[in-house]
């Protein structure tokens, strides 16, 4: 996958498709020029009559233009397969250059998917457009048109979709008010403008041009047009009260560069963040989860969670299971990048040793020791199996990066009340401490309804214990003095 100067992936091609009255779906133009295989085009008269009779048979010649979307409740976004081989042959079809054929009653589709971003991948191609359909005085009452963003197929184009988005709403309005893509007087505009978006968005994230739209029936000459790539955030993970918390970044560093950026200048000491992040960023600790934070801040706990989620979202925290040494762990097939990547050795090295003493473990000893986690074991157990000198060893640290970095994964324990309550009712040898001390005057322990509500098998020991706010170890042991209780690992 090939990226730009800018860091975003760099677009391939442009091309716009238009819907021709005669031939139906058509390229064109594109930039380059050669970057779009249209082979023999099949449509004829009767394929192009069939075609926009079939555009007016599923409501296309109304609502489309309308701001107000009858079909606004459908999603934006709609993400496609095309394969280029035909049926019972191979493909005949340049490998370097983009199949329109394959994908052209994708590019001009149905009136359900007008003015939605489409991805397509067709070939070696990440094909993103936006279609648009203006309703007016053209050959059949209608001007069809698609500008479209050609990527490698393994680009990442999230980034991309404001921008195809934003184009395409640019030009239906220029269509609408001065006819720049239907008068043929426009092409060399259109042209110009598509050469500089590619050459601009690739080699600097953002575009700015004045179009001469002398010879138009435009209102006036020229219009300028700005565009800019920004980076792509996934939305905020979901937070949970049993989660921890772990910092990313010095939070004493990105409070003082937060301010030099909003005010230009040195940030002088008293300069601060949000109330509540400065509360929140306080008790973080890597150890304390979300409800303890809550506790010690004495804020309401989704306050924190909203907190925690707007440091989520810019990379400042990351979010693992609470440790103890009753957890099992198992590793994961990505144990095998510690043994490549000399950055991640190193690293790792650092976070785990104590004060990063040199010579207290060695690299290819933490190697073999990620490698020697596996299920069935806790990490008390496993630490007792391979004689780990907890004094110079950071066991936390060990098992936190390991999680961080996909090499370890939490295997919870889920608590799963198979009998039923009435049933256990009438075993009482089986639902209080009696059994143990032989005598059956003792009352039967007793668990609230919301712990047994819980014990469904949809949550896991961790969230049980915080939502009561007790010990892992207690909470097993008067799991295991109600009865009937089997724990599942997953």
């Amino acid at each position: 996958m090939a990226f730009t100067n800018s860091g975003f992936p760099e677009i391939r091609a442009i091309f716009l498709a238009q819907f021709h009255p005669d031939q139906g779906p058509i390229v064109r133009m594109s930039v380059p020029e050669d970057a779009v295989d249209v082979g023999e085009n099949a449509y004829t008269d009767t394929g192009a009559t069939n075609r926009s009779s079939e555009l007016r048979d599923t409501g296309a010649m109304g609502g489309i233009v309308s701001s107000n979307n009858n079909f606004a409740h459908e999603p934006e976004v709609v993400e496609l397969i095309k394969r280029t081989t035909a049926r019972g042959g191979p493909s005949l079809v340049d490998s370097s250059k983009i199949d329109f054929n394959s994908i052209q009653t994708l590019i001009i589709p149905k009136l359900t998917l007008f003015e939605r971003l489409i991805t397509v991948n067709t070939g070696r191609f990440k094909v993103m457009c936006y279609p648009v359909a203006i309703e007016g005085n053209y050959a059949r009452n209608m001007f069809i048109f698609n500008m479209c963003f050609a990527f490698d197929i393994s680009a990442d184009t999230k980034c991309y979709g404001p921008v195809v988005k934003r184009v395409g709403s640019l030009l239906k309005e220029l269509e609408v008010t001065g006819r720049l893509l239907s008068d043929v007087a426009g092409t060399r505009a259109l042209l110009t403008m598509m050469r500089q978006l590619v050459n601009k968005l690739n080699d600097h994230g953002e575009y700015q041009i004045e179009l001469d739209l002398k010879g138009l029936s435009q209102p006036m000459a020229s219009t300028g047009i700005s565009i800019k790539l920004f980076p792509y955030y996934e939305n905020p993970a979901t937070i949970e009260a049993f989660h921890v918390p772990v910092k990313l970044v010095d939070f004493d560093v990105a409070r003082r560069k937060s301010a030099q950026t909003v005010y230009q200048q040195h940030a002088s000491n008293d300069i601060m963040w949000d109330l509540v992040l400065d509360k929140v960023a306080e008790g973080i600790d890597n150890v304390n989860h979300v409800r303890r934070i809550a506790r010690q801040a004495q804020i309401p706990e989704p306050t924190v969670v909203l907190a925690l989620q707007h440091l989520d979202y810019y990379g400042c925290i990351a979010l693992v299971d609470i440790f103890q040494f009753s957890n099992v762990y198992e590793a994961q097939a990505r144990v095998k990048d510690v043994m490549r990547n000399g950055w991640l050795q190193r690293e790792c090295h650092a976070y785990v040793t104590r004060d990063g003493q040199a010579g207290t473990v060695s690299l290819e000893r933490l190697i073999q020791l990620y490698a020697t986690v596996r299920q069935r074991r806790t990490v008390a157990e496993w630490i007792v199996d391979n004689c780990i000198d907890v004094e110079r060893f950071d066991v936390r640290r060990f098992i936190v990066f390991g999680v961080l970095h996909g090499m370890l994964r939490r295997v919870h324990c889920f608590p799963v009340l198979c009998a039923s309550v009435e049933n256990a009712d009438k075993e009482p040898s089986r639902r209080g401490s009696n059994s143990a001390s032989g005598s059956g005057d003792e009352e039967p322990l007793k668990l609230e309804p919301r712990v047994v509500a819980m014990l469904d098998g949809t949550h896991h020991l961790d969230e049980i214990c915080v939502a009561e706010n007790k010990d892992a170890a207690v909470m097993r042991g008067l799991l295991d003095s109600y009865g009937g209780i089997e724990y599942v690992h997953l």
